[in-house]
């Protein structure tokens, strides 16, 4: 296998991720509002259009690898904003229990160790980008 498969890989699982999980929001937006005005308050309609539209926007370029860098730093942003909005800091008993919730298996209720494992995946495209097979390689 050539050393650039391996992007190629990622940018398609995580592109479909993005979709999916933009889809979802679009398909369940009256569950997705109430969650989002929950965390952003207000706000939390007009933030949860602008997730929408860059989750399928930025999945749809990972998937077709148009400006992979670029796609895969906003998605990055994304999934930090995620992250912390959704993990409570000082849940668990000690560091090695935060540290399971956030990289191994969360327990409370968060995806934290999927954001987690997402935003990795993210900054390794951040950092190589992705020419094999990309419609707009960078």
């Amino acid at each position: 296998m050539k050393s650039e498969h391996g992007p190629f890989i990622l940018r398609v699982f995580l592109g479909v991720a993005f979709i999916v999980a933009g889809l979802d929001k679009l398909l369940s937006y009256g569950m997705a509002q109430g969650m989002f005005t929950g965390m952003f308050g207000g706000a939390g309609a007009a933030v949860l259009v602008v997730a929408i539209i860059v989750e399928i926007a930025g999945g749809l370029a990972l998937l077709t690898g148009y400006h992979t860098k670029k796609a895969a730093t906003v998605l990055a942003v994304v999934i930090l904003v995620a992250f912390f909005k959704t993990f409570g800091v000082g849940q668990a008993p000690h560091f090695i229990g935060t540290l399971r919730e956030v990289m191994v298996m969360n327990t409370g209720g968060a995806n934290t160790a999927v954001n987690f494992a997402y935003f990795a995946g993210l900054l390794s495209l951040v950092a190589t980008g992705s020419k094999f097979k990309a419609v707009k390689a960078d």
